[in-house]
């Protein structure tokens, strides 16, 4: 039998995570967006990529291994952002 419960535990959590990608998605080609346009320099791409890290550093989330690659994920996709064209 199929513990109802469950399938709706991990339907919420797929749920969160599409959630969470598609926000850092969003921020990221919005500050990408903004950057070729000249509307956002290097500095204030890094300051939304810190900003956006902080959680992602706190002693409660930073030793797990799912927080590691969603920053390393973060760190990825600001870099291509603030690279020079």
């Amino acid at each position: 039998m199929i513990d109802a419960d469950s399938i709706d535990a991990r339907n919420l959590l797929e749920a969160h995570k599409a959630s969470d990608i598609s926000a850092i998605n969003g921020i990221v080609s919005l500050a990408n967006i903004l950057r070729k346009r000249g509307l956002l320099n290097a500095a204030e791409v890094s300051a939304v990529h810190e900003s956006m890290s902080l959680p992602l550093g706190l002693p409660q989330y930073a030793e797990n291994p799912h927080v590691q690659d969603i920053q390393a994920n973060l760190d990825d996709l600001f870099a291509l952002v603030v690279e020079p064209n």
